[in-house]
């Protein structure tokens, strides 16, 4: 028996988190692990930290052992469950690419949260020469309003580990920071994550991102466009992205420096980075290296269902799937 274990919850396991999630992003979990299912065959079962229509949860350590196991993130529960790193012989990357997430080796936690961070990021940005102006990590409110000083009216912080629009503040009537509610919050941010990162916060027009795979060898799956909603979540995957021949090849260009890098910290497996176009008084500009995901992305997920589609392969039946 195999199992999906749709962890989409990662970054509170891998930053130590042990707050409960509102209910609104269980919801949103629930509703998005099934999506997981296209990495499935018949029999296959499906954990989610959020109970679902035919989902497994409750604690990992409460299911029955699973011969082979794929995880969303290599977290240290995904670890323990599988018991132990998939360490393959020999990889078949003529495989579908929903068989062949399962044949890849899988990356150390302790690497996943390193490189996962949003400050290894902004170290591979500023080393590829694309970090946004001013992006730094703050340790502390009174660091950050001396940062504020010089700074432009729209920013943002970020948790250094967080995903979907969770665990940030932006101020677009800046630059100071100066209302108490929002002292408090960024306050508290820094209290519950340690240094965030801080960044201008541009006027975005569209988000692109690139799946990737990293092994022996590494191969870029594709480039997506995505929809983001103004919470900054997940909403929509298109695989044919109004793309210039010129961005195209910034963005694989810029997924092979971030592999380099990956690499080089001794990750390997799934991986995607995002991006985004902005706005200029000059014209629209492309930023090639918005985050680094080092796990796997809903891009990954929609170019599985593409191929899976393309070639015909069914799709698993079943409660249990």
């Amino acid at each position: 028996m195999r199992r999906i274990l749709a962890n989409l919850l990662c970054e509170d396991e891998l930053a130590g988190r042990r707050s409960s999630p509102p209910r609104s992003v269980l919801e949103t979990v629930a509703r998005m692990a099934p999506l997981l299912r296209v990495f499935a065959r018949e029999g296959d079962h499906l954990w989610s930290p959020a109970p679902g229509p035919d989902l497994e949860s409750g604690p990992l350590r409460a299911l029955p052992p699973a011969d082979e196991v794929l995880a969303w993130c290599e977290t240290p529960s995904a670890l323990e469950h599988r018991g132990g790193p998939r360490r393959p012989a020999a990889i078949d990357w003529d495989a579908p690419l929903h068989d062949l997430v399962w044949q890849l080796p899988t990356p150390s936690p302790a690497i996943v949260a390193s490189v996962h961070h949003r400050a290894f990021h902004l170290q591979v940005a500023e080393s590829i020469g694309c970090a946004l102006p001013g992006a730094r990590m703050v340790e502390s409110l009174a660091e950050l309003d001396r940062i504020l000083r010089t700074a432009p009216p729209s920013w943002v912080v970020k948790a250094p580990l967080s995903a979907s629009g969770r665990s940030r503040y932006i101020e677009r009537n800046g630059p100071a920071l100066i209302d108490r509610k929002s002292r408090r919050t960024v306050e508290r941010l820094f209290d519950q994550h340690g240094p965030l990162l801080f960044e201008p916060w541009m006027d975005r027009t569209a988000d692109f991102g690139v799946s990737a795979l990293l092994g022996p060898e590494l191969r870029i799956v594709g480039i997506h466009g995505q929809k983001i909603d103004r919470k900054g979540q997940f909403a929509e995957i298109d695989l044919h992205p109004d793309l210039s021949s010129q961005d195209r090849d910034r963005l694989l260009e810029t997924t092979g420096a971030v592999a380099e890098k990956l690499g080089d910290a001794g990750y390997v497996g799934l991986f995607g980075i995002d991006a985004w176009r902005y706005r200029t008084e000059a014209g629209t500009v492309l930023h090639p290296l918005g985050e680094i995901n080092a796990r796997m992305t809903f891009g990954l997920v929609a170019w599985a269902r593409h191929g899976r589609l393309e070639s015909g392969s069914a799709f698993p039946q079943g409660d249990r799937t």
